[in-house]
């Protein structure tokens, strides 16, 4: 693995990324998506989408040594999760909720899918899965609750219901009865999963479309939080898998889950429950274009230390 390699896929997600939030801004600029029709894109992305690509990720032949490696990647997810929070709690306090929410969640899916899949292997995509499933309890927890002023959007029922926890346990339970996905079920998961982008970008155009971007460009929150998920959060991620007696291929896919940028639901949860979806659209796209230089970093850093 070289960062030569990961270059032209980092540079690929990212360009088809902005083509379709241009895409998704043209639609909300000619009038053919609504501020409700783009919160009903939301979510379906969210509620639809996700979940297929969870379950399609973790379903499949059951193996003790990539079920190891897995904990290992989830254990480490959810640890680095909790870390974000904290640090963008440290930063802001009750401050920019949002911008405490896109620190916290990491676009390991679109940025770090692909970018797995192409340096260390189609075998390594569930390890990245089991990162993002490892992430999913806080996100829909923790991140509502900061962006939410309902207590109720947090509630037991709430968390056991949502679509993404439920094809997480799903997903593992399939695992670990050797179960893959076939036929009818393979192709509606896989298809339902290929929205997952496509839709996230679609709305993340039409919200920025809806915003001042020459004061968006101006903001210091965005570059504070961008700084703090791309180099803080990463940098401890690289000290404690120095010294971990981790393969180095959990190490590698780790350091790629730890080092994406700030997440779509940083502007798709405020928009759901009441936020400053705008900010959080600005934040996905300026954390997006900075990753092109952090990442490639991280990565160099991950070859030099393990």
């Amino acid at each position: 693995m070289t960062v030569e390699a990961t270059m032209p896929v980092m540079l690929t997600q990212v360009l088809a990324m902005f083509a379709m939030m241009l895409i998704g801004a043209a639609l909300r600029r000619g009038g053919l998506v609504d501020e409700a029709g783009t919160a009903q894109l939301s979510r379906v992305a969210l509620y639809v989408a996700t979940p297929a690509v969870i379950l399609q990720s973790l379903a499949g032949p059951f193996d003790a040594g990539r079920l190891a490696a897995g904990i290992a990647c989830a254990a480490l997810s959810f640890g680095f999760t909790a870390l974000s929070a904290a640090v963008g709690r440290l930063a802001f306090r009750d401050r920019c909720r949002e911008a405490q929410l896109g620190i916290m969640v990491s676009n390991m899916g679109f940025m770090g899918i692909p970018l797995v899949q192409s340096v260390l292997g189609a075998d390594s995509v569930f390890y990245i899965s089991a990162c993002i499933a490892a992430q999913v309890p806080l996100m829909w927890t923790y991140g509502v609750r900061l962006v939410s002023s309902d207590p109720a959007d947090v509630s037991a029922r709430a968390i056991a219901t949502n679509p993404s926890v439920v094809a997480v346990a799903v997903g593992v339970v399939l695992f670990l009865c050797s179960i893959d996905l076939a036929g009818v079920f393979q192709v509606t998961a896989a298809d339902l999963g290929n929205l997952n982008t496509g839709l996230a970008m679609l709305v993340m155009g039409a919200y920025l479309a809806q915003a001042d971007l020459r004061a968006l460009a101006r903001d210091p929150v965005l570059y504070l939080a961008s700084a703090l998920r791309l180099l803080v959060v990463p940098a401890v991620m690289l000290a404690l898998l120095a010294v971990l007696p981790l393969p180095v291929e959990v190490k590698l896919v780790v350091v790629i889950a730890s080092s994406a940028p700030c997440g779509t639901v940083s502007a798709m949860f405020p928009q759901m429950f009441g936020g400053d979806y705008r900010l959080g659209a600005g934040l996905v796209s300026v954390s997006t274009l900075l990753s092109l230089a952090v990442m490639p970093l991280m990565l160099a850093a991950g070859l030099a230390l393990f």
